[in-house]
Parts: C-alpha cells; structure tokens; sequence
C-alpha cells in the first residue's frame, strides 16, 4: 500500500443538534430525504450522496473521513506531532480519533478502506461543501493541508480552503469562537421544487441567483446549488 495516496475521502459528517428528532424533520420534508436505520449500530442516517449525515443529541460535531492506509496515516500525524487515539487499542473498530484541539476545528475520525465505494446514486441533495467556523481560517486552513496531504485553496467568497475527494472543506472566522460546523452546501436537482416545500413549510428561502438559494436553520447556513 505504499503508494496510494493519504488524502482521505469524507465519509460522514456526525451533526450535534439540540434535538434531533426536530432536525430530521427539516431534511424530510424540506429535502425529502428519508433515514437510514441500519443494523442499530448507530444513529439513524442519511445520505447526502456518497457522504452520510448523522443527527445526534451530543455536544461537538464530528467529521469521519476514510483513508487508503490507516498506519501510514497514523505515522504521518506523529511525525506532525500529534498522537491520535487509536480505537483498535480500546477494543473498537481500528480508528483514529483526532481532537478538536488537534484539528484547530471538529473533531476527526479516520478510518481505513484501500478500495472507495464511489455511490452512483444521485439522490435528492447531494453534499458539495462543508463551512467550518473555526479561531484563525487561515491557518487552520494550511493545517488540514498538511493534516490530510490535500492543496490549499481559497473558494470565491474568499475564503480558505481545502478540498477532500471533490468536497470543499472551508474555513471562515467563528463570531463567537466556537468551532463548529456553520455551512452546508448541497446539491439539487430541482431547486423550484425546494424552494416551494421549503417555504410552505415556514422557512425562509432566499434566492441568490438563478441557480442559488440559501436558508438558515440548526444554527447552520444551507445553500442550495443546482446545475452541479
């Protein structure tokens, strides 16, 4: 395994919300997305694409990426100086668990898998950008870099950021200092149809061109974008 690459693919991302039942009411009727129960080995999810969305009722937001090699991943963080918790030795599903503190943003899990599943399936909405607030977006930006073998880049808006497997990952400055988890942007097919459900459902929907809109909701900025 030596020569695939360490740049991992975003796999999930685990939301804290004040309630969860609330918010998957949010994404099944404005979004028409439906749970995923699974085996019960987890909390209902559900899929934005390739990537899953997790709703729990806990504090701190959680972003799962999978990687190539697990090992070389891991000697590639103690060489940066850090030393990730390693689930395997608790007993659990080989993992590594980076920290908020480790990460300047949410806390990261990895885990390992040589050979990516690409779904095919488009689906209703489709995860195209993550906006994480964090202390210092810029270099917080240049440590994912470095973190995850991933270029930095700076989005339209100008802001900081890194792609991982086609998904943006930006960086903007937190207001209150809390580093959390305050954009999301998915993609849509039908964007008029969005915009109905949403807006009988007391939501308010902004258009921001011909092919945007975008909504608070969960303390989380959605943007919608069809025609991607």
């Amino acid at each position: 395994m030596a020569g695939l690459p360490l740049t991992p693919r975003l796999r999930g991302l685990r939301l804290a919300v004040a309630d969860s039942a609330a918010a998957l009411v949010l994404f099944e009727h404005v979004f028409a997305l439906s749970p995923d129960h699974g085996d019960g080995t987890h909390a209902p999810r559900l899929r934005l694409g390739g990537p899953w969305l997790e709703l729990r009722d806990a504090p701190g937001d959680t972003i799962a990426l999978q990687c190539s090699d697990l090992a070389r991943q891991r000697t590639h963080l103690q060489r940066l100086g850090i030393e990730p918790l390693d689930g395997a030795a608790l007993g659990c599903t080989p993992c590594l668990r980076l920290e908020a503190v480790d990460t300047g943003a949410c806390a990261v899990d990895l885990q390992e898998a040589p050979q990516p599943i690409k779904d095919t399936a488009r689906g209703a909405a489709r995860l195209c950008a993550l906006t994480l607030s964090v202390r210092s977006p810029e270099r917080v930006a240049l440590h994912w870099a470095q973190l995850f073998h991933a270029p930095p880049a700076r989005n339209p808006q100008g802001l900081p950021a890194v792609a991982l497997d086609g998904i943006e990952m930006r960086f903007a400055l937190a207001a209150d200092g809390r580093t959390t988890v305050a954009g999301i942007d998915l993609g849509v097919d039908d964007l008029d149809g969005l915009l109905r459900d949403g807006s009988s459902r007391g939501f308010v929907l902004g258009r921001e061109g011909p092919r945007r809109a975008a909504f608070d909701a969960l303390g989380i900025r959605f943007v919608l974008r069809t025609g991607e």
